[in-house]
């Protein structure tokens, strides 16, 4: 599994989350993107980690 394929699923779970937030007015629509994104980001950083963990091995 590469981190395309992780990236899409968890962009998949991340949106249908927020669709549920927002509809029950925790989330405004900007918020539910900010969030997604930022959580993408921490995601990617840590992928790329576990990624050169492996490498060096």
């Amino acid at each position: 599994m590469d981190w395309n394929t992780v990236q899409q699923l968890l962009r998949i779970l991340l949106q249908f989350g927020s669709g549920v937030l927002i509809s029950k007015g925790v989330l405004t629509e900007e918020m539910a993107i900010t969030l997604t994104g930022g959580i993408i980001s921490v995601a990617s950083v840590v992928w790329w980690l576990v990624w050169n963990k492996k490498a060096v091995k």
